[in-house]
């Protein structure tokens, strides 16, 4: 006998509206599973623990009932090793399904011409990954292997583009193969976004020569050599009464326009970021004379403050104050405070151009999506193959996440990890009467779901219940 099982059905109907409107999953794995009849129902079911409770691939068999895989269309429970083998299947077809979606992106109208790039990198659990290498680590990490990702996203928060690289490969090298992928989808006039790590005089040229001159826009580094002239530049034009004041999101900024060649450098004075820059770094020279109060106290009493090891010996290290005959002045302000200068190959309005690189979170808000959200990291697959396809499957993922709200009118969730609590908690209770045919009771109705699902959840009610009370 049959027990009475619950289990959470949200993402499987976020799932099959998706399959519904749009025949994404035949789509994109319909002719690439080869053997493997169930292929495609099997990349579902890793896309539903990806959205639900996330667990190892070991445990997926063990932590969902049959009745949630038969939703899934499966007869029954897959094998563990079917998982593994799924994976490294999507790993080894990772081009031409990253290329199949773009097509469907191209197909339905789906790709901005705006798109933000950004790049970002997760850690591995272990040593031994062949993939992986040591790298700067955005995760806090530095003593693990990594591996590098970047990601084009457009303004409408549908991605477009996914590259995968060793982790010691920098942004300014990994934006050529990011360039690359997105520009396989992207038309006349398109405009990448990026920040100052990608921005390089090799990069921009990239962008702009080729059969179609897409436009760029980024962030110039901040450098003191390079900010000195520009600012210069700024505060004379200003005086001249040619510096543009407009207000945006409750700041006022102050920009000038700077042309070289067919690159205009827009200049921009914020009077509320200087004022937060000189508080940021007040507290950082507090901090500083804080600390080293402890080397003073040791110099007045004549001690010594340590010693260096050589190859003959120790250095013992004495201190000595040198006296000033004026205040202290603090070494992190360097007068760049408050000004930032964006490149763009678009001669625009200031205000446009502001708001539209301050867009650019839109990619930052993705990965943080795929890292959080979806808890891409840590890595615990170790093969290229496997590597690469776990990437790719948390990519679509966040996309078919992404597409149901760019879907949804008026959606009340818009952050992944609260979505996905709304829609663990619709939930299905499948009831085997000990005389009774079985039947199913759909729980959890919130507000937040329908704004999302809409009435495609009425499908998954048990409409036979009505015949027989």
């Amino acid at each position: 006998m049959h027990e009475n099982v619950t289990f959470p059905i949200g993402n499987i109907v976020l799932l099959d509206r998706i399959k519904k409107d749009f025949g994404y999953f035949d789509f994109l794995f319909g002719k690439i599973g080869g053997k493997a009849k169930d292929f495609q129902k099997i990349v579902k079911s890793l896309i539903y623990n990806k959205l639900t409770d996330n667990v190892s691939i070991n445990q997926i068999p063990n932590i969902y009932p049959d009745e949630a895989f038969e939703y899934l269309g499966l007869k029954e429970t897959p094998a563990e090793r079917t998982f593994y083998r799924t994976i490294e299947r999507v790993g080894d077809k990772f081009e031409i399904i990253l290329e199949l979606h773009q097509q469907f992106l191209v197909k339905n109208d789906l790709v901005s011409k705006e798109q933000f790039v950004d790049f970002s990198s997760t850690y591995f659990e272990g040593t031994k990954p062949e993939m992986g290498a040591l790298g700067y680590s955005r995760d806090g990490a530095p003593g693990k292997k990594q591996i590098t990702f970047g990601i084009s996203t457009g303004i409408n928060n549908i991605p477009t583009a996914l590259t995968i690289q060793k982790g010691n490969v920098q942004d300014k090298t990994h934006f050529d193969h990011i360039f690359k992928a997105v520009s396989k989808v992207l038309g006349e006039g398109s405009i990448l976004i990026f920040d100052c790590g990608a921005n390089t005089k090799t990069n921009k040229k990239m962008i702009r020569n080729g059969d179609i001159k897409y436009h760029y826009l980024t962030l110039k580094a901040k450098k003191k050599t390079s900010y000195k002239s520009i600012i210069q530049f700024f505060l004379q034009e200003k005086k001249k009464g040619n510096a543009k004041r407009f207000e945006m999101n409750g700041s006022f900024y102050e920009c000038v326009k700077l042309k070289k060649e067919d690159e205009t450098n827009y200049i921009f004075f914020s009077e509320k970021l200087y004022q937060e820059q000189l508080q940021k770094r007040e507290r950082k020279y507090l901090k500083l004379l804080e600390k080293n109060d402890k080397d003073l106290k040791k110099v007045k009493k004549g001690k010594k403050l340590g010693s260096v090891i050589t190859k003959d010996g120790y250095i013992i290290l004495h201190g000595s104050i040198q006296k000033t005959l004026a205040p202290i002045s603090n070494p992190f302000i360097n007068g760049l405070e408050g000004f930032f200068a964006l490149e763009s190959s678009v001669d625009d309005e200031p205000e446009n151009i502001l708001s539209l690189y301050k867009d650019r979170d839109k990619a930052e808000k993705f990965i943080r999506g795929l890292k959080d959200g979806l808890e891409l990291r840590p890595i615990r697959h170790w093969s290229p193959l496997a590597v690469k396809g776990y990437l790719l499957l948390t990519f679509l993922t966040n996309f078919l996440v992404n597409l149901t709200l760019y879907l949804a009118k008026k959606p009340l969730v818009r952050d992944i990890r609260l979505l996905r609590k709304f829609l663990n908690n619709l939930t299905v209770t499948v009831v085997y009467p000990p005389n009774a045919f079985k039947f199913r009771v759909l729980s959890n109705i919130s507000n937040e779901v329908i704004s999302i699902l809409g009435d495609f959840i009425k499908k998954y009610e048990d409409n036979s219940l009505k015949l027989r009370w």
